[in-house]
């Protein structure tokens, strides 16, 4: 099963925690900066809209578009996704006219996709996540924590049956160094299908600050990710193993938060 729509894990996840401009602080950075906008090629490429407790209420890209919905705890109860029915074609000429002429997605000009709606348990950690969407099916995860009140396992469920469940590792610093995602067979044997993992840098991440919106990644990591290996496991008849690297350089501001990313992709602040 997919859980990434373009390049974002759609399975959100919530940490209990308030994120007003003058309570936040992380550490070694006296300046707490709120990512605006990212641009590629020079072009916006997303957009963040924060509500009046400093916490993300819309992302917005020419692509796709999430709209989130927070309860008086701040936690998120729920995410709305739209998207751009473009990023569905196969024309590659037709997705890039969208990317660098089309207008940003909006609940007013998207296709409603998926909701994602959350709970807690009664110390506010989050035990579980139903997917809904245009297509039926009853999909949602369920959530496991480690001794240090990080999610070790998402465990993930269609039609009440258990598919399979991605474990989660991490550095002493509570950055994501590891993903597995295992497939259930039909007789319940669990086999993985895919690995990543992944080095950091000792700088400022600007998505920490989404941590209440994401699952273990990017945006609960401290850190910025320079390296992702990614492993597509296969089986013994199936041929070797297929490995992907990918490796991030950035430029970093005063703060310590990076400006630009592979010389491509830059990072506005408010």
């Amino acid at each position: 099963m997919k859980f990434k729509i373009i390049s974002v894990c759609i399975l959100l996840v919530v940490i209990s925690l308030s994120c007003k401009k003058d309570e936040m602080y992380i550490a070694g950075n006296p300046e707490l900066m709120f990512l605006s906008n990212v641009l590629l090629d020079d072009q916006p490429y997303c957009l963040y809209v924060y509500n009046d407790s400093n916490l993300v209420n819309e992302e917005s890209s020419k692509f796709d578009f999430t709209l989130n919905h927070y309860n008086d705890k701040n936690q998120l109860v729920s995410s709305d996704y739209y998207w751009n029915n473009v990023i569905l074609n196969t024309d590659i000429k037709m997705v890039e006219t969208t990317l660098s002429q089309g207008e940003f997605i909006t609940s007013a000009n998207g296709t409603k996709g998926r909701t994602v709606r959350y709970e807690y348990n009664s110390t506010d950690l989050l035990t579980k996540a139903t997917y809904t969407g245009p297509n039926g099916g009853s999909e949602y995860s369920a959530f496991s924590y480690d001794s240090n009140s990080r999610i070790d396992r998402q465990t993930i469920y269609w039609n009440d049956t258990e598919t399979g469940y991605i474990d989660y590792s991490y550095d002493e610093k509570g950055n994501l160094i590891k993903e597995i995602l295992y497939n259930l067979s039909a007789t319940g044997l669990a086999e993985p299908s895919t690995t990543i993992r992944y080095a950091f840098d000792n700088k400022q991440n600007p998505y920490k600050l989404f941590r209440n919106l994401m699952i273990p990644g990017i945006n609960t990591n401290r850190n910025n990710i320079t390296k992702e290996t990614y492993i597509m496991h296969r089986k013994a008849d199936q041929g070797t193993e297929k490995i992907q690297i990918t490796e991030n350089s950035y430029e970093y501001n005063v703060n310590g938060y990076p400006v630009s990313k592979n010389g491509n992709i830059e990072y506005v602040y408010e």
